[in-house]
């Protein structure tokens, strides 16, 4: 799909995000009545049985739930942000979007790709003269997707260069000694993998991973930025 075959009206909005499960086809009032989607000013569900009649929002128990931002510029965010055009200066210029509006809906898209890699199959990654490339930062996941924010949860992730192998895990903290922990349980030995320290970027083998774990050395930099992080996502 091209920028030009993006929906240009709500309705085909709606219906694209149906079409990937992300607002469902059906619903159910209360009373287990089947539901009838309309489209006008308002996009709503509407329960037709005249003793119930029933309304329910088309954002209401799905991941839109609480935004406001109109379906449209919802379908051209994340387009763009698949594209890496997210920036707080183009979306102000190009999709009319509020800049905290952008950074949320930054971290949303973050938070769909941890909870996809967090429900893989956990399995090693890299292999001997592959790069691995770490990373450390922090997430904020939404109670069931919607709603008010919980606190902050510390992951570190990887990327295999070569392969495009991935993981993804949480950890209790974004100290060296803890992320070199759970680096030694995912990387297969053979591999490299990424240190980069302020602009200083180098490979670093497992005889020095050993080593730093020898020794406790606790300030030890071990992640890359996240942009090129979820760049190769």
């Amino acid at each position: 799909m091209g920028i030009w075959d993006l929906p240009a009206s709500e309705k085909d909005a709606v219906e694209l995000l149906q079409g990937y499960g992300i607002i469902p086809n059906e619903r159910t009032c209360k009373n287990s009545h089947k539901m009838k989607l309309y489209f006008g000013k308002q996009i709503f569900w509407k329960c037709n049985v005249k003793e119930c009649n029933q309304h329910l929002g088309v954002r209401t128990g799905n991941w839109f739930e609480g935004n406001r931002i109109s379906f449209v510029t919802a379908v051209r965010f994340i387009y763009c942000w698949c594209k890496e055009l997210t920036s707080i200066k183009f979306c102000a210029e190009e999709l009319g979007i509020a800049d905290k509006t952008v950074i949320d809906w930054n971290n949303y898209m973050r938070e769909i790709c941890a909870l996809e890699m967090d429900e893989k199959e956990r399995k090693q990654i890299g292999d001997e003269g592959l790069i691995v490339e770490i990373d450390e930062s922090l997430f904020v996941k939404r109670k069931n997707n919607t709603g008010r924010v919980l606190p902050q949860q510390c992951v570190f992730g990887g990327i295999c260069r070569e392969m495009k192998e991935t993981f993804l895990v949480t950890v209790p903290n974004g100290s060296a000694v803890t992320l070199m922990e759970k680096f030694a349980k995912i990387s297969r030995k053979e591999a490299l993998f990424i240190r980069i320290a302020g602009k200083d970027t180098r490979q670093v083998s497992w005889k020095m991973l050993d080593f730093c774990m020898e020794l406790l050395i606790t300030n030890i930099t071990l992640w890359i930025p996240t942009r090129a992080f979820t760049h190769n996502m």
